[in-house]
């Protein structure tokens, strides 16, 4: 009890050094400088370590009676498939230069330490009653091969399709014509997935190495550290660029934990934040807004690929029981709320490595809370903690449509999709789990994740 008590009047005495400070930006809205009267220069060197976990239930509609009633008409319901597991070590480091007054650059690269996607079937769930062991590639239980054929001499069952879709594969090409007998994309026989056919249902895969790298700029204008009476608010920009070799689920071979699959997604990417913080006493509430769009980069990402835009709105607030600017030295606990939504898209979604494949996944929202602590014992160096909770909305990850009806060149104009006509048909559909009542869906999706931060400033 003693030091408990010595503990308490020591944050007691501290708390008028807080109150009596000049006001210092939130740490989100914190931007190195340049050509200061009192600071010339600034510069951050920091390195983030995070890890994360993304876990969930994958269900499949499928036509079947009510559980309760076996004689009555089928209907279409959500049935237990897969439980899946993502976990991701990585590290980034990052550059911050200030420029001129209020306004900085940054460079940071993100380096995937290991990336461990674990697949099996959900509780309850096995061989007889799974629809995707139904749905699966050979006769005799194995899987398809990249050829399109089954070893041992089996033949491939054919998938379920949609108003007679005559193929069962892909002829690996976006182009509207039939090649070889196949259509479409990917070059795999549609349903040549990649979980083992076992009691268990396992896929375990395996990425590693160095991210795209991304560079921006920001800015705040005005500052409350300059004038208290105004918040602080920053403006940033950034740019991604698709440097390094892109995963490709349809040929990636990921299952060998000695030799994993790369990381970066093959696209232009673009964000913007705007957040604002305005210091009160103790507190540093702020807000921030962010969004983000990707182009996919010519000759180096997958065909077909649509990015899906992300937009985030954060609130939450700093509380500074402890801050003295003279000696540099600030203890900060960091609280705040946020929500995500991610739009449609043709993208690298939760099934992709497993389905070989990526899909068109519907739009949903990620909502969560983040809280953490700041610390910064001496002039140069600041460290932060922080943890992660977060839920997302149950969504469907394979709505592709089958085609379109079209007009004039290339379309017959009869009010509905001609199958017969490559021109009318899409080529990313797959058959097996785009059809209604085919289709997949994750629910019950957690994301977790743990946040270290270190850095030096100059």
């Amino acid at each position: 009890m003693p030091r408990l008590t010595h503990i308490a009047l020591t944050a007691l005495a501290a708390l008028p050094v807080a109150l009596a400070a000049p006001a210092r930006a939130a740490q989100i809205t914190d931007v190195a400088d340049a050509v200061d009267e009192v600071d010339p220069f600034d510069a951050y060197l920091e390195v983030k370590f995070d890890i994360t976990r993304h876990s969930g239930l994958l269900t499949r509609e499928n036509t079947q009676p009510p559980e309760n009633d076996s004689s009555a008409a089928p209907r279409t319901a959500d049935v237990r498939e897969m439980s899946f597991e993502h976990v991701k070590f990585r590290i980034k480091p990052r550059l911050e230069v200030g420029v001129f007054r209020d306004l900085s650059v940054f460079a940071e690269w993100p380096i995937v330490i290991w990336h461990q996607q674990t697949w099996r079937y959900a509780e309850g769930v096995d061989d007889s009653k799974s629809t995707l062991r139904r749905d699966q590639a050979c006769t005799d239980g194995a899987r398809v091969g990249d050829d399109g054929l089954c070893p041992g001499g089996a033949t491939p069952t054919t998938p379920p399709t949609v108003d007679g879709w005559p193929e069962t594969r892909g002829a690996g090409n976006t182009a509207a014509r039939i090649e070889n007998g196949a259509y479409g994309y990917p070059a795999n026989t549609y349903n040549a997935w990649a979980f083992d056919q076992n009691s268990s249902g396992g896929f375990v895969g395996y990425r590693q190495g160095f991210d795209n790298p991304t560079f921006g700029a920001r800015f705040a204008f005005p500052n409350n550290e300059r004038d208290d009476t105004m918040p602080t608010i920053m403006l940033q920009a950034d740019y991604t660029a698709p440097f390094l070799q892109f995963m490709n689920p349809t040929t990636d071979e990921i299952e060998d934990p000695q030799n994993p699959g790369p990381v970066a997604d093959g696209a232009h990417r673009f964000h913007f934040q705007v957040a604002m913080s305005k210091r009160f006493l103790v507190l540093d509430p702020y807000f921030a807004v962010d969004y983000g769009f990707g182009l996919p980069a010519s000759g180096a990402s997958l065909d077909g690929y649509f990015p899906r835009q992300i937009g985030t709105f954060t609130i939450g607030t700093e509380i500074v029981p402890y801050e003295d600017k003279k000696l540099q030295q600030r203890f900060a606990i960091d609280v705040a709320a946020f929500a995500t939504y991610y739009s449609e898209g043709r993208d690298y979604t939760e099934i992709s490595d497993v389905f070989r494949e990526q899909t068109y996944t519907d739009q949903h929202v990620r909502s969560g809370l983040k809280a953490g602590i700041f610390f910064k014992a001496i002039e140069y160096l600041f460290f932060e903690v922080n943890g992660t909770i977060a839920q997302d909305s149950a969504h469907l990850l394979t709505i592709e449509d089958f085609g379109q009806d079209l007009e004039g060149i290339g379309g017959d104009s009869n009010d509905q999709v001609n199958l017969d006509n490559p021109n009318e048909r899409n080529p990313f559909f797959n058959p097996s789990i785009d059809t209604a009542g085919r289709r997949l869906k994750v629910q019950e999706a957690m994301y977790l994740g743990v946040l270290v931060h270190a850095g030096i400033t100059f």
